[in-house]
């Protein structure tokens, strides 16, 4: 009798610790780093959602989708990783220009998307964590953005100088009249080439997607 109390108390035991091992594996704290990008880990999870996404694209679409396990798959799974490597090194960078994307400012962006959704689906789990990822890599470009170009300015010299090359386009609309336009627009360009000038620095610096 007391060697069956035994057996199942070991039994009780085991059960409990598989239960343990579920609860693990179900809330992710289990799951497998692929890459690390400027602190922030790229998980298994954060791959396959990614690729469910660009699945889902594809049925929108119309588009044949490659089967798990073929060459044509592994090949989506690296857009995918790359995708997720950019934004990790886009957070990042904006992040060590004091940038910091609270998970209020995602949830704003994504508010009425459908793209901040959940639900037990595996396309719709997808959807959402790409709408978010997606949000929090926008703001932290705006962010950084503003950042690098806060002292940006057109000298008055240069709106001139575009408006005497542009005078057919004008007509005969005075300087005056023109001219807080024209710096608007030569202010919008030069903020957009600092940005898309940051962007090329850190993608230049980014590492190679390892699909496992």
């Amino acid at each position: 009798m007391r060697r069956l109390l035994v057996v199942a108390a070991v039994v009780a035991v085991a059960v409990v610790a598989l239960a343990i091992v579920a609860v693990v594996r179900s809330d992710g704290s289990s799951n497998e780093t692929i890459q690390t990008v400027g602190g922030h880990k790229i998980t298994a999870d954060d791959l396959d959602l990614t690729v469910q996404h660009f699945h889902e694209e594809a049925d929108r679409e119309g588009r044949p989708f490659p089967a798990k396990g073929t060459d044509e798959y592994k090949s989506v799974e690296k857009i995918a990783l790359g995708l997720l490597i950019d934004q990790a090194a886009i957070q990042a960078a904006a992040a060590r220009l004091g940038v910091h994307v609270a998970e209020a400012q995602v949830r704003e962006r994504t508010a009425g998307s459908g793209e901040g959704e959940e639900g037990g689906d595996i396309r719709v789990k997808a959807e959402a964590a790409f709408g978010r990822a997606t949000a929090r890599t926008q703001l932290s470009e705006e962010g950084a953005s503003r950042r690098l170009t806060a002292g940006l300015t057109v000298p008055s010299s240069a709106v001139l100088a575009y408006y005497r090359a542009h005078l057919r386009l004008y007509g005969s609309t005075p300087y005056a009249r023109i001219a807080p336009s024209i710096r608007s627009q030569l202010l919008a360009q030069r903020r957009n080439a600092v940005l898309v000038g940051w962007l090329a620095h850190v993608r230049a610096g980014e590492p190679k997607p390892r699909v496992p």
